[in-house]
């Protein structure tokens, strides 16, 4: 089909909308983008249309985290049954439930302390 104006793109796809075919009407967007690459609508239109894009960032993980589940790894056998608090690998407390040891580190909110039982 021959578009003459951006508003002829933009009714095709609005059509294509109509149709629940997102991607031809993306794609129809994009096309009247390139011989109306100033239009204000169109590029909103191929913007909002657009696949999704997904990014990530490699933020070097949590050593604290590793240093957890490596104790845990290493003491399994020795704990095994009993709870633990640990931070940063090292052993904090050890008891017989979550409020023992609880009552021997105090509160763990936001402290990077992990507070588990042993299996």
């Amino acid at each position: 089909m021959s578009y003459n104006t951006p508003e002829d793109f933009i009714n095709a796809a609005d059509q294509e909308l109509m149709r629940q075919d997102w991607k031809a009407a993306w794609k129809v967007a994009t096309e009247g983008l390139q011989h109306f690459p100033d239009h204000a609508e169109l590029q909103k239109y191929a913007y909002i249309l657009a696949p999704p894009k997904v990014t990530s960032v490699n933020r070097g993980g949590h050593p604290e985290i590793r240093a957890n589940r490596e104790w845990l790894q290493k003491h399994r056998a020795e704990y095994r049954g009993r709870w633990v608090g640990i931070k940063n690998g090292d052993l904090l407390a050890v008891g017989n439930s979550h409020d023992e040891i609880i009552a021997q580190v105090g509160s763990v909110k936001n402290t990077g302390i992990l507070v588990t039982k042993v299996y």
